[in-house]
């Protein structure tokens, strides 16, 4: 298994965007601890974006697979890094450092509640992103391989404010999850799933069952999951920038919705102030919202002088 524990160091040697000569650089992981919903303490890597990036960077969260750790994603780091991501790479509940020895020996004895309970962790991964200005919240990715896959899914069947899955060697039905059921509630995000020969059947099953679902099949290669990028030394580079096309441009009209309802809110709602900042959910416009099953508020909501704009400040208080 990956060591997961330490501050870590990933080098790489980049070709700079503008086409410049080569620049070799290193990139630093910064531990961090959150909650997640349900209280587990869970522990995870992140990499902020680019200093030189003035707007928000959007924000891409990772998620490993069964019996690995955060660390699986070091050959994504950089490229995600280059694109501008704000990254998160938490270890699961039972894995690596967010292990305890009661989630820990769920996960050995496959008990299909701990990983159900993984959305707890994916969700207190997203409030902690949440609470910075630097990222973007109406630009979001999900990455995830094997068990990531299924976890990332069954995620954004419920948060529509999620842009893009990208899924290596994707599972089709294990660990209690239902992947299947799952990705055919979602509507309006682009979904790329991608493996080896032997992952074609999930890839395909998985593609009859709901809609913008792209499957690419590495031809040839030898090592599933993220062993994928040792066979393909562009396919992270590929990926990341697929990423940053994905979740878009810096949006100039958003509009903002809860994660408990199927409404949007323009900027100045009085409904925002009724919305709790774990709720909160930020889309790029309202094209976007609508495409994703949203629909207008009827009513801008109360009138409350004072209200925090979403856009600057965060979600204003719960009353």
């Amino acid at each position: 298994m990956q060591a997961c524990t330490g501050r870590w160091w990933w080098t790489g040697i980049l070709f700079l965007l503008s086409g410049g000569p080569l620049a070799t650089w290193a990139l630093e992981a910064q531990p961090v601890t959150f909650a997640a919903s349900d209280g587990l303490r869970i522990h995870a890597a992140y990499y902020p974006p680019p200093l030189t990036q003035r707007d928000p960077a959007p924000i891409v969260i990772l998620l490993h697979g069964l019996h690995e750790c955060r660390a699986a994603w070091e050959p994504l780091l950089a490229p995600l890094h280059e694109a501008g991501f704000a990254i998160l790479a938490p270890d699961l509940r039972g894995h690596g450092e967010s292990a305890t020895t009661a989630t820990r020996e769920a996960v050995q004895a496959n008990e299909a509640a701990v990983f159900r309970a993984m959305q707890h962790d994916l969700r207190g991964a997203y409030d902690w992103l949440a609470a910075s200005p630097r990222h973007d919240r109406a630009r979001f990715a999900l990455v995830g391989t094997g068990l990531g896959v299924s976890v990332a899914l069954q995620y954004t069947a419920a948060d529509r404010s999620v842009d893009t899955v990208v899924g290596l060697s994707p599972l089709l039905a294990a660990h209690g999850l239902d992947p299947a059921g799952d990705i055919a509630q979602i509507t309006g995000r682009r979904l790329l799933l991608v493996g080896t020969d032997e992952d074609r059947d999930a890839m395909y099953s998985l593609k009859a069952r709901g809609e913008g679902i792209e499957t690419r099949a590495q031809r040839g290669a030898r090592e599933r999951g993220v062993g994928l990028f040792t066979d393909d030394a562009d396919l992270a580079r590929t990926l990341a920038s697929e990423l940053k096309t994905a979740v878009g441009t810096p949006a100039r009209e958003p509009v903002y919705g809860s994660i408990q309802s199927h409404v949007y809110h323009q900027p100045d709602s009085g409904w925002l102030a009724q919305i709790g900042p774990s709720n909160l959910r930020h889309y790029s416009s309202a094209e976007e919202a609508q495409r994703r099953g949203l629909r207008a508020a009827k009513s801008g909501g109360p009138r409350q002088r004072g209200t925090a704009s979403p856009t600057r400040d965060g979600p204003a208080p719960r009353p």
